[in-house]
């Protein structure tokens, strides 16, 4: 248990040190994007997708700010402090992961974490899609809002980070629509940690 809350605490120590990578000239609500991926992913594929995810919402002018890696039911658990070490209205916790079609395996696909290859480690015009989940947590640790979008393609050839990659980029740039376009964006704030208002719309955290 020690070893776990000292952890925890070097998690926050070191978000606190990262610089915020924030729109320039917005004055809106700031959000801590947690990277895709487990903590210790080296995944090329997980780590566009953060790059694109955090590009995606600073073209719709949300200010941002890039946390380390971290799980995310700790990143729940330690909402409070994210948003106290960069002033931030709550954290976006994103989930990604691929399928392929078992109807159309025609050269032994097998599930890897990431994505599927075949045994000859190429897709062979498999149909293969990108499921995300994103969820926006505020200051006390509560789910505000959650959103839910996949992306589709019959990918061909031995650059499987690129069809992985395509699909993972079409599922982020749908929920980033989606996240702006929520109908709660004009809402007074709730986020802060000060404000114990029920939400209706509450809903179960990520895991």
């Amino acid at each position: 248990m020690l070893a776990r809350r000292l952890a925890l605490a070097l998690v926050i120590a070191l978000s606190a040190s990262v610089p915020a990578r924030a729109v320039e000239n917005s004055t809106g609500p700031l959000y801590v994007i947690v990277p895709f991926g487990e903590p210790g992913n080296t995944d090329p594929v997980f780590k566009n997708a953060t790059t694109q995810f955090n590009v995606d919402l600073s073209d719709k002018n949300i200010r941002t700010a890039l946390s380390v890696p971290i799980d995310a039911i700790e990143a729940v658990g330690t909402a409070r402090q994210m948003c106290g070490s960069y002033n931030a209205e709550g954290v976006l916790i994103p989930q990604l992961r691929f399928e392929q079609s078992k109807e159309r395996n025609l050269t032994g696909f097998i599930p890897v974490v990431g994505g599927v290859v075949s045994s000859s480690g190429v897709f062979d015009r498999s149909p293969i899609r990108a499921s995300l989940k994103l969820y926006l947590i505020d200051c006390t640790g509560v789910v505000r809002w959650k959103t839910f979008t996949t992306a589709n393609k019959v990918h061909k050839g031995q650059n499987v980070a690129a069809g992985l990659t395509e699909i993972a980029n079409e599922a982020v740039a749908e929920a980033v629509d989606e996240f702006a376009s929520r109908p709660d964006v004009n809402r007074p704030n709730v986020n802060r940690p000060d404000v114990n208002r029920p939400d209706p719309n509450q809903s179960d955290p990520p895991h």
